[in-house]
């Protein structure tokens, strides 16, 4: 696993790559503004509303101790309003990379594994209904678990759980669309659970740096196609040998 992230390393600041990654990038960090520095105080009034009666009522107090948990509530409010932008800005991007695999899939294809028959069952339209399958699943969950973002430190962790399974589940399906039948597909994800859940574990790390966050989904679907093509070529080569 950490080969295939080392190769992918080398791949990611290939001049093509680097090309590649450029309009993604400004479009995230348009949305991250946007919204950061346009609707920063709705949105922090709103996430006023979740907040406890006494947290409020501290918050609106004028002696000392009041104005001290204001501050410390005015923080991690504020913290917390930069964490669900950074995730939009996220989900964004693994939006825009729907339009983008199937290039890093030929690119990976034709410079390493040009050996391996790539097959399809997909294309943008099944992508992008997969997306919006997997991103109204995401904010199913992130409604449930409204009362946890609250505690803190532990609200973090909880967000970043339903956020990991969408962009698991939305960056092997995508790549894997533009490699495998269906069928193949099916079989992939029963047989291989942990070693998928290993890659892209690794590969969403790289979503928990900051600013390099802004950057890292391209490198998150290189590494992703890599893996996948490397076990395309493994599953080949075991097709080859029972014929």
């Amino acid at each position: 696993m950490l080969g295939i992230v080392q190769k992918s390393w080398s791949d990611f600041f290939s001049f093509k790559m680097l090309v590649l990654n450029f309009f993604p990038i400004i479009i995230s960090l348009f949305i991250f503004y946007f919204l950061l520095f346009y609707f920063n105080n709705e949105i922090f009034s709103y996430l006023m509303h979740f907040l406890p009666n006494s947290w409020q009522d501290f918050y609106a107090g004028q002696n000392i101790f009041s104005r001290i948990v204001g501050m410390f509530t005015t923080f991690f409010l504020y913290a917390l309003l930069i964490f669900f932008i950074l995730i939009l800005s996220l989900i964004a991007n693994v939006f825009l990379s729907i339009f983008y695999t199937p290039l890093v899939v030929s690119y990976l294809h034709k410079k390493y594994y040009s050996d391996v028959i790539l097959d399809s069952f997909g294309g943008f339209g099944r992508s992008i209904g997969f997306f919006g399958k997997s991103l109204m699943w995401f904010v199913f969950f992130m409604i449930i678990f409204i009362p946890f973002y609250f505690i803190p430190f532990v609200g973090f962790l909880i967000v970043l759980l339903p956020h990991f399974f969408f962009f698991k589940n939305t960056l092997l399906f995508d790549a894997s669309s533009y490699i495998f039948t269906h069928s193949q597909y099916q079989d992939f994800l029963r047989q291989h659970k942990g070693k998928n859940l290993q890659i892209t574990s690794i590969a969403y790390i790289f979503s928990l740096i900051p600013i390099f966050n802004f950057f890292a989904t391209l490198l998150q679907i290189i590494i992703i196609s890599r893996y996948l093509l490397e076990s395309k070529s493994s599953f080949d080569s075991k097709l080859k040998m029972t014929r």
